[in-house]
């Protein structure tokens, strides 16, 4: 939901109470919006400080009698429902063209500001006489809508041809130079446009596309529908809801409720409901059956979901049935060829041992035969010792006795 936060006049009104360029500011008096969205000061502007501020939620405007309250609200009611049937105070087709001199190019842009962010969007007109000639021919009088979000705002508002770059002055008219034609005006707006995409500028010229676009912005035409009947002869809000009888409510409610351009299809919405009630028992025993059947189809798709989930439960046990009965088959092979192979390792160890058994048995052969040998030599070699000793010893003891 969005709320009204300034208004800027330029270059329209009565020949009498002109708006050469007018901004009605209701800026930062209301309650902090609950959530605000990120935003970024204007190249000349201060950081902002603290959450933004709601408008104010009410104003009074006291003017006397002809100082300009109801032209006010039709330059603002001409942006929000156009077309001159729309028109504050009755269908004259001429009182917004009385606004406009042959040399003008009207403005008026409204800057709405949401109520819960913050973030303001920018909807507006632009009119003025084609050939620069005021006319009683509705077909020579231009009128175009457009829309666009921050970057640009009703500060900057390319009314006229400037390149000046200046803070904006409170009771100064921000626009300079040469005022500027609607397709000038539209040409800035779309450069803009392509510049900065995220302006999201939109420019409409066909009356019903343009309160699409609206209601797409949050901006709902119906509320100000019923704003201009309340306001149409100046008089009280109650007054539109002063009914006579019972049917001149439905009639109020439906005008709410029903776009006015598709009656066909409202026909349709009632004869399709009497339908529908004439059928009454017939479709209470279908819904009472249809209730049943859904009730059993719906056990019916629990079994079938738990059966679903019992088959992938069955599927991957046996998917890691097979896989580990795979793992078993491929370690069985790879044991059985380490099994053949340690059984040649051990007939080789076998045959080694035997071979070096015999090798033993033969070494321990050589080294008893060798012992003998060594034996046999030490005892020769002792008993030619003693020979020779007993010899000495005969020729010492012969030796002995000569003696």
């Amino acid at each position: 939901m969005y709320e009204l936060s300034r208004v800027r006049l330029y270059s329209i009104g009565p020949a009498g109470a002109r708006y050469a360029d007018t901004v009605l500011d209701l800026r930062g008096v209301g309650e902090p919006v609950p959530d605000p969205a990120p935003t970024q000061a204007e190249f000349f502007q201060e950081e902002p400080v603290g959450p933004p501020r709601r408008p104010a939620p009410a104003g009074v405007l006291f003017l006397e009698n002809g100082g300009g309250k109801s032209v006010l609200l039709k330059l603002i009611f001409s942006v929000m429902l156009p077309g001159h049937r729309n028109t504050l105070g009755g269908a004259s087709s001429g009182v917004l063209r009385k606004f406009l001199l042959a040399d003008d190019c009207g403005h008026v842009a409204l800057e709405w500001q949401h109520v819960q962010t913050g973030e303001c969007v920018v909807v507006g007109k632009v009119s003025e006489w084609r050939g620069r000639q005021v006319s009683n021919d509705p077909r020579k009088f231009a009128e175009a809508w457009y829309s666009f979000r921050p970057g640009l705002t009703l500060d900057n508002l390319p009314v006229a041809e400037s390149n000046a770059v200046r803070p904006p002055v409170e009771g100064q008219s921000g626009a300079q130079g040469r005022r500027r034609t609607m397709k000038g005006f539209r040409d800035a707006l779309t450069e803009a446009g392509k510049a900065y995409p995220h302006l999201e500028v939109h420019w409409e010229e066909i009356h019903e596309r343009w309160t699409e676009h609206l209601g797409e912005l949050g901006l709902d035409p119906e509320l100000f529908r019923y704003q201009r009947e309340m306001n149409a002869d100046e008089g009280e809000a109650a007054g539109l809801f002063a009914v006579k009888k019972d049917s001149d409510f439905t009639d109020l409610l439906l005008r709410a409720v029903t776009d006015t351009r598709d009656t066909d299809g409202l026909a349709d919405l009632v004869s399709g409901f009497g339908n529908k009630l004439g059928r009454r028992a017939e479709l209470i025993a279908e819904r009472d059956f249809t209730a049943g059947s859904v009730d059993l189809l719906g056990r019916i798709v629990e079994s079938a979901e738990a059966r679903s989930r019992a088959r992938d439960v069955h599927a991957g046990a046996e998917r890691r049935t097979r896989t580990l009965a795979r793992r078993l088959s491929a370690r069985g092979a790879r044991e059985r060829v380490r099994a053949a192979d340690l059984a040649q390792r051990v007939t080789a160890a076998a045959y080694a041992v035997t071979h070096a058994e015999s090798a033993r048995e033969r070494s321990a052969l050589i080294t008893a035969e060798l012992a003998y040998r060594h034996a046999s030599l030490a005892l020769a070699a002792a008993e030619k010792a003693a020979t020779a000793q007993k010899r000495e010893l005969a020729d010492a003891r012969t030796l002995h006795a000569a003696w």
